[in-house]
């Protein structure tokens, strides 16, 4: 039997099931584009009135027969599912995107949000679980599955090789949603081979079911702090949900237990696979389960503050006029946060404002230690460069200096959240030596 998956560029032939009784069944097309999960329907042209589905694509269009537009249906419903040779796939997220037509024939075309492999039913708007395996938190965790151990000869050659694979025990990282981290592998025997995989998976599992937004919101925060740790703009690899009314069945029907389904999308920030391990300004194992849970009431806390830099992190140009100005902002909304939160707006003027520099100076004041060789030269450079890419009558920096100013800028707000989530001074001194962040810009040659 052939694997119910998506392939890139490959069409996938099929039965549509839109969960309406009355409408007939109709042959569909499904496909990943590279860009989107689509569906395919054929329509029976631009002059027909019995096709239950060319009203999807019909805004701006006025119908007689139904001036009020509540008699029929005017979009598509946002869960639909195709069953094919190769399963059921539940489209999640549906919407129309755009229409073909010709006097008796035409073509509509509806995208998804998330393809689950092999669901059941349509209720997957809404999912008990949520697991998403995220490479990169596994380098900075360090969290494995497996135990190798060899023997060898007096003359210290590898004589045998023992590997084990074991579920370590589930981490629980943080209240919203049961949000807990586990060790995830499998292996695969090719001809003359072994191999094992391994990785850590994020999880939120609830009883009563959630929106995919709320589900993704936590992982996304995780996966924002991985990120920010390595200044990597990282992704997810894999995603899996569960339903518990969609278990796993026996093939006379019996529950055997709980299901997790592969998901198919373009709506989360991609995996790009690495040369060599990514190196990280701080470690998890000085962050841990409490500083995870600190991290999430820090962002809500803090929120203009990360949003700004995961901005620049995730920008096509991050060393551009746009990321000086996104720095700015975060250090403008940190300084101003800072000195309410924590110092009862000791610092604030009698408009209840903060000016830049000083604004810089309460967060540096908030720090046990922070990565500037020079305090009072950076603030001057700071300020200048913040100003100079808002307003276009400010004089224009050295292009390298503004380079070395937003990587100062980048290391201080990283070294904050570092230290408000627990790492050690002595490792975040460490952690700059090999740092993305690290080195200072130089002329070239």
């Amino acid at each position: 039997m052939a694997k119910n998956e998506l392939t890139l560029g490959e069409p996938r032939l099929g039965w549509f099931v839109d969960g309406d009784a009355s409408t007939d069944h109709l042959a569909v097309m499904l496909r990943d584009t590279g860009t989107a999960i689509e569906l395919v329907l054929p329509l029976k042209g631009m002059f027909s009135t019995d096709d239950p589905y060319s009203r999807w694509w019909s805004s701006g269009i006025h119908f007689g027969d139904d001036p009020d537009r509540t008699e029929h249906s005017y979009k598509p419903p946002r869960v639909l599912m195709v069953e094919d040779s190769q399963g059921a796939v539940v489209l999640v997220g549906c919407r129309s995107a755009g229409s073909s037509s010709r006097m008796h024939v035409g073509q509509g075309h509806i995208v998804a949000n998330f393809a689950v492999l092999g669901g059941s039913h349509l209720r997957y708007e809404k999912v008990n679980g949520l697991r998403t395996d995220i490479p990169a938190l596994a380098a900075w965790t360090r969290m494995s599955s497996m135990e190798v151990s060899t023997t060898t000869s007096r003359n210290n050659r590898i004589q045998s090789v023992q590997m084990k694979l074991t579920n370590a025990e589930p981490v629980p990282l943080a209240r919203p949603l049961n949000l807990v981290m586990r060790s995830s592998w499998h292996t695969e025997r090719p001809r003359g081979g072994f191999v094992a995989y391994e990785g850590v998976e994020l999880e939120t599992l609830v009883d009563r079911p959630r929106s995919w937004s709320d589900h993704l919101a936590v992982h996304s925060a995780i996966l924002e702090l991985v990120s920010i740790a390595g200044w990597k703009p990282f992704g997810i690899e894999d995603a899996t949900v569960h339903r518990a009314d969609d278990p796993l069945r026996s093939i006379a029907g019996g529950v055997l237990g709980e299901r997790w389904l592969s998901v198919a999308t373009h709506r989360l920030p991609e995996h790009k696979p690495w040369k060599r391990d990514p190196s990280f300004l701080f470690p998890y194992n000085e962050i841990g389960p409490r500083g995870v849970a600190r991290w999430l009431k820090l962002r809500r806390a803090y929120g203009q503050v990360v949003k700004s830099m995961i901005n620049i992190l995730r920008s096509s140009s991050q060393w551009g006029d746009s990321s000086v100005v996104q720095s700015g902002i975060a250090l403008e909304a940190l300084g101003y946060l800072i000195d309410v939160n924590k110092n009862d707006g000791a610092s604030l003027n009698r408009r209840k404002q903060m000016n830049f520099k000083p604004g810089l100076r309460v967060i540096l004041a908030d720090m046990k230690i922070h990565p500037l060789v020079d305090v009072d030269d950076w603030i001057e450079r700071a300020d200048a460069a913040y100003m100079s890419a808002k307003h276009p009558d400010r004089a224009a920096l050295d292009s390298l200096e503004v380079l070395n100013t937003l990587r100062e800028n980048l290391l201080v707000l990283r070294f904050w959240v570092a230290l408000e989530l627990g790492a050690k001074p002595k490792s975040l001194m460490a952690g700059l030596e090999t740092d993305r962040l690290g080195s200072e810009f130089v002329p070239a040659e």
